[in-house]
């Protein structure tokens, strides 16, 4: 199914790759001074510098009042932005992204913080920048070098524990800024047929995972504990106790944006990661026994750090009038040593259990598993710019 996935993913992009490359159009025409913004970026003097981007924000509300047939209340929101510079004169070109995404959804009332559990919650928070700075070897291609970094803006709390004394509620941190954070570099090359469409590949790139505040300690009686500001790297595919990965391997980093129709734009942008060599990898994974209705742990071949680990982002911007849109955005994760809850189905019966399940404690007994992919959907109307 993944392998499935996978294929369909590559063969649709590279499709595309395709027919972009079928067009001999130029990939940047010079245009005139431009003073304002138009929707199509802007330009400086003698068009070396473009600059533009998109901002956008969608949210959806449902309300019951003494609703008989049940339901819940509920409130979601999302927030998101991406702005870009390219640079190009002669044989060099510089193109720098920024794409944030930062969603909230509320279930049932909106009340003070001891009923945290229904209160405003994250579903989404991506905050990513990328630089490429290349010199051209033909028309097309490109010889670059590529940094980039990508993290979050705010604490991501679990919200289900209420192991302080008396059961009185406590949330502690799942993530925050820069725990993770990711930060690649390395050399390859660029390909750009079109404005629309940049592939770049390197054989060799260097990836650093940190987890700042990392947790140290579980004394959860404690409320100045690390067991509820610390961050456990066990979830994003480090050892415990560390507080960075480095890894050496190739990646692949794809990105298409146009309107494939009118009034509608569809970015997505594809990322692949093979690692060669993975220090402080985590190979100890809890692992749910369906049969005894257990977690126990289970230790995974290192061999498994070389599987890809593939991002892939989709953003259908649809333009209903002027500044209003809807818009659908999804994100695919695949990390093979990543941690994400269980949905408990037995696998036999098909008899379901308590659903959405997270970690009892963050040492002690975790209720989660490995190897799956991670998926984020949400759609939306709401205001957007575009400049």
């Amino acid at each position: 199914m993944k392998r499935t996935l996978l294929l369909s993913i590559f063969t649709i992009l590279f499709a595309g790759a395709a027919m972009a490359s079928a067009d001999s159009a130029a990939v940047h025409k010079k245009r005139d001074p431009m003073a304002i913004f138009n929707g199509d970026g802007m330009y400086f003097k003698d068009s070396t510098w473009k600059i533009g981007g998109f901002l956008g924000f969608n949210i959806s509300q449902t309300a019951l009042y003494q609703w008989s047939p049940g339901g819940s209340n509920n409130l979601s929101m999302l927030f998101a932005g991406n702005f870009y510079a390219q640079y190009k004169k002669k044989k060099v070109s510089w193109v720098t992204n920024l794409d944030m995404k930062y969603g909230m959804v509320a279930n049932g009332l909106i009340r003070e913080q001891s009923l945290a559990q229904r209160n405003l919650q994250k579903n989404i928070d991506v905050l990513q920048f990328n630089t490429n700075l290349g010199y051209d070897i033909t028309d097309h291609l490109y010889f670059s070098g590529k940094l980039g970094f990508i993290s979050q803006f705010s604490p991501t709390y679990d919200y289900s524990q209420t192991d302080t004394a008396g059961g009185k509620f406590k949330r502690y941190v799942v993530s925050k800024f820069a725990a993770p954070a990711v930060v690649t570099l390395g050399p390859g090359f660029t390909w750009k047929p079109k404005d629309y469409f940049t592939m770049f590949f390197t054989p060799i790139e260097g990836k650093i995972t940190f987890v700042s505040g990392a947790l140290k300690d579980t004394a959860k009686s404690d409320p100045n504990s690390s067991y509820y500001s610390g961050v456990d790297p066990t979830r994003f595919g480090l050892n415990a106790g560390t507080t960075y990965s480095a890894a050496l391997g190739a990646e692949i980093d794809i990105l298409f944006q146009k309107d494939i129709v009118k009034n509608i734009n569809w970015k997505s942008h594809l990322n692949v990661f093979i690692s060669y060599y993975n220090n402080n990898y985590n190979a100890t994974m809890p692992f749910y026994n369906d049969s005894a209705n257990l977690m126990t742990t289970t230790t995974i071949s290192t061999a498994t750090e070389h599987i890809p680990v593939v991002t892939w982002d989709n953003d259908l911007v649809f333009k209903l009038y002027k500044f209003l849109t809807a818009t659908l955005s999804t994100r695919f994760v695949y990390q093979y040593n990543a941690v994400t809850p269980v949905d408990k189905i037995h696998n036999s019966t098909g008899a379901k259990g308590p659903d959405g399940l997270t970690d009892v404690d963050k040492n002690g007994a975790p209720i989660l598993t490995y190897n799956k992919l991670q998926i984020f959907e949400q759609f939306g109307v709401g205001l957007s710019f575009k400049f």
